[in-house]
């Protein structure tokens, strides 16, 4: 049975750290029936209020939250890009410069998008927009023989 309210639930978190996860396991706990009427008004608040605080009007990016991130990677290494917290990028634009390239999971299992074999890229095509959390990120692969610069164009969606 869950609190009286989803606030005393909440009270121990900050804003910041008020998940969709943690306000739906809240919420999984109780029947929806009168007796909780007052539970769910504070849970449809509380899930508006994340998403009046997080997110731009009908999904668009937030403005002026456009970046392009270049990374420096010497060869033979790799580097992974990834939001913090609860932001969501959408990525606009990737430039490779001759790395593999790899979704990565916050477990680190990968799903390879596409590889670099001699000079050439291999694998499937890919377009964007893609979207990146904190447990989906982009993972590049340097074996060019060489430092690479790959970068990534993204506005923020969520923060």
């Amino acid at each position: 049975m869950p609190e009286s309210s989803i606030f005393d639930y909440l009270s121990k978190f900050t804003l910041a750290e008020v998940t969709a996860e943690l306000l739906d396991s809240a919420s999984k706990v109780t029947n929806i029936d009168q007796s909780n009427l007052e539970f769910w008004q504070g849970v449809i608040t509380v899930r508006r209020i994340l998403e009046d605080s997080r997110t731009y009007p009908h999904g668009l990016p937030i403005p002026e939250s456009g970046v392009v991130h270049i990374e420096t990677i010497a060869n033979g290494a790799d580097a992974t890009l990834k939001p913090t917290g609860t932001e969501i990028w959408r990525v606009q634009n990737i430039d490779l410069d001759n790395c593999s390239i790899a979704f990565e999971d916050s477990d680190g299992n990968e799903s390879t998008i596409t590889t670099v074999f001699g000079g050439q890229y291999q694998g499937p095509t890919f377009s964007v927009p893609l979207y990146l959390s904190a447990s989906m990120g982009l993972k590049f692969y340097n074996a060019s023989g060489g430092e690479q610069t790959p970068s990534i164009a993204y506005h923020k969606v969520s923060l």
